[in-house]
């Protein structure tokens, strides 16, 4: 296989992101919360909402922690990966689409619908990091995890921007109220995923590694060897606890955004607007950092990206109005896609292909699990020091400690 001509498996699993980035740019990051309290919970104290929608968030993504491996391991040892890939995804695409029917004070349906997509959403990507393995050579994983991260940024944008038009201007969509375009959003949302599923659905051709006749039993044996294993795969493990910490900044530094742009007096189009910016920067950004990865090497894209995230944490110490919030948010556009597209291509050179399944088991997990330290991190320091302009300091020590248990990792790329 060449670098220039790519199969028509791999266009259709680059194509996929278009789609499933769709749920998380307009249903997770965005219309999802915002339509939720003022929408469905709008009968209910505000207080309570949130912390509904936080044990929700809590609920969902534990489920993934302790499910995510066993997953990727019983697809490893039976013929069921593109099975289990188009279910999960396809459960999901339907709790979206169900979202439309929910009438205001339905709020404890809509915390279901959207935990269980959530849910399946990220198992299901676990699979979809494992076809990767599967469909392409060692050679092509940088660019190939690059372009998903890329288009997945331009799919997800520009699905969003009509989003967001719709719900600034529903009399142009021909729709009553903002409440209707909102609702109308999350049947897009479903449609575009749909859309973009079905190329990969008839395109990628399962491998079988091993065969089984007890599956369950065979895949959670599997699933405890891997965890055994996984530390005789040296720089596998180690690039884990590094992933594991910055990673975990990563994930903050994204959640809390939004909270820094209402901090700044920020209104919900403005928000809005920023989360289209760091969309449309990332899309070019991110095939831009995955041409470095494959001329330079994934571990250098990732230690540029870090670096580049210590200095936006200190420029936050100072922000003030919103055109610095929007500097803050094209920068994080323009290291985003690079710092996650080169982890998942360095992890699948550093694993067994055999185990492949299993090991972005593991790897999906730690990302999950980096969504609750630094989240608690940040709230034990601000019960201390009650100062919010220096809120993301504690990430400081998590990007630092990421870089430095990088710097073990041996790989075999040269410059």
């Amino acid at each position: 296989m060449s670098n220039s001509k790519l199969s028509k498996e791999i266009k259709a699993w680059i194509s996929y992101d278009l789609g499933n980035s769709a749920f998380a740019t307009t249903v997770l990051a965005a219309f999802f919360p915002i339509f939720y309290n003022q929408y469905w919970a709008s009968n209910i104290d505000s207080t309570l909402s949130a912390e509904y929608l936080s044990w929700t968030l809590v609920i969902s993504n534990l489920t993934l922690l302790f499910t995510a491996p066993l997953i990727g391991a019983i697809t490893d040892i039976s013929k069921s990966t593109k099975l289990m890939f188009i279910s999960m995804v396809s459960i999901s695409i339907i709790c979206v689409g169900l979202l439309f029917f929910l009438q205001v004070g339905a709020w404890l349906y809509a915390l279901v619908f959207f935990g269980i997509a959530n849910y399946f959403f990220s198992a299901s990507n676990v699979l979809y990091d494992k076809i990767l393995v599967q469909i392409a050579s060692p050679d092509l994983f940088s660019k190939i995890s690059g372009y998903g991260y890329a288009w997945g940024y331009f799919g997800g944008g520009l699905l969003f921007l009509v989003n967001a038009l719709m719900s600034l201007y529903p009399e142009i969509f021909g729709l009553e109220s903002q409440a209707d375009a909102i609702r109308w959003s999350f049947i897009t949302v479903s449609v575009w995923w749909t859309i973009f599923l079905l190329p990969l659905s008839i395109t990628y051709k399962e491998r079988v590694i091993n065969s089984s006749q007890n599956v369950l039993k065979d895949s959670f044996k599997n699933f405890i060897n891997t965890l055994r294993s996984v530390s005789e795969y040296r720089n596998a493990f180690i690039f884990l606890i590094a992933f594991f910490l910055f990673i975990d900044g990563v994930h903050t530094v994204i959640a809390l955004a939004s909270t820094f742009a209402l901090n700044l007096g920020l209104d919900t189009s403005s928000i809005i607007i920023a989360l289209i910016l760091v969309q449309f920067v990332a899309f070019p950004s991110t095939l831009m950092w995955a041409f470095v990865a494959e001329k330079y090497g994934d571990k250098i894209v990732i230690n540029i990206t870090i670096i580049i995230y210590i200095i936006l944490i200190l420029y936050s110490f100072n922000l003030s109005d919103g055109v610095e919030f929007y500097i803050l948010a094209g920068l994080i556009g323009f290291i985003q896609g690079g710092i996650q597209g080169s982890s998942r291509s360095l992890f699948a050179k550093l694993i067994p292909s055999d185990k492949a399944g299993a090991f972005f088991g593991i790897f999906n997990t730690f990302g999950k699990a980096a969504a609750f330290i630094g989240p608690a991190l940040i709230g034990i320091f601000l019960a201390i020091f009650k100062d919010t302009t220096l809120m993301l300091l504690p990430l400081l020590i998590l990007f630092i400690l990421g870089i430095i248990v990088l710097y073990f990792v041996d790989t075999d790329e040269t410059i």
